[in-house]
C-alpha cells in the first residue's frame, strides 16, 4: 500500500520520507521477537528494503520499461537518450533537462535520471526485466537516498 503508484508521487523532503518510512518503521517494530532490533536489522531479519529504496527501484524499473519498450509509454515524451558513446557509463545515458520550476525536478522523468546514469551497463543492457530486477539488487543506491543514510 505504502508503494503503490509510487512513480507517480513520491515524497521529496527529508521529513516527509522521514514520516512515510515512519509506518514500515513501526510495523516492524510491533512483530514479535523484533521489538529489540534496529530498524536496520528488523528490515534485514525480515528479507525487506527500507520503503525509500523499494520506491526507487519501482521508479527505475519503470524507467527500464519505458525505455525497452515493455510499456505503452513512448520513450521520446518522457527521456531523451544520448548517443554520445564518448561518455563515461554505460550507452543508455539520459539527458538531464533544465527546469527552473521547482516542481518539474521533482517528477519522475526527471529525478530518475541520474540514478538511472549511475547505474552500470550490465543492468541497464539487460535483455529481461527479470534479470534487471535482480541486477539491480546488487547495486549501491544508498548515496541516492535521502532519508537516513
Amino acid at each position: 500500500m505504502l508503494e503503490y503508484c509510487s512513480p507517480v508521487w513520491s515524497p521529496v523532503s527529508v521529513s516527509l520520507i522521514s514520516q512515510l518510512e515512519s509506518v514500515q518503521r513501526r510495523f516492524t517494530k510491533r512483530l514479535p521477537g523484533l521489538r529489540s532490533l534496529t530498524y536496520d536489522e528488523r528490515c534485514a531479519r525480515l528479507g525487506i528494503n527500507r520503503l525509500e529504496l523499494r520506491r526507487l527501484h519501482a521508479d527505475l524499473t519503470l524507467c527500464y520499461k519505458i525505455i525497452h519498450g515493455l510499456v505503452l509509454l513512448s520513450c521520446d515524451r518522457f527521456f531523451t537518450i544520448v548517443y554520445d558513446h564518448t561518455t563515461r557509463g554505460h550507452s543508455l545515458k539520459l539527458f538531464v533537462p533544465s527546469s527552473r520550476v521547482n516542481c518539474r525536478q521533482h517528477f519522475f522523468a526527471v529525478r530518475v535520471i541520474d540514478v538511472w546514469n549511475s547505474l552500470p551497463e550490465d543492468v541497464v543492457a539487460a535483455q529481461q526485466l527479470s534479470l534487471f530486477a535482480n541486477r539491480l539488487k546488487c547495486v549501491d543506491l544508498s548515496k541516492f537516498l535521502l532519508g537516513k543514510r
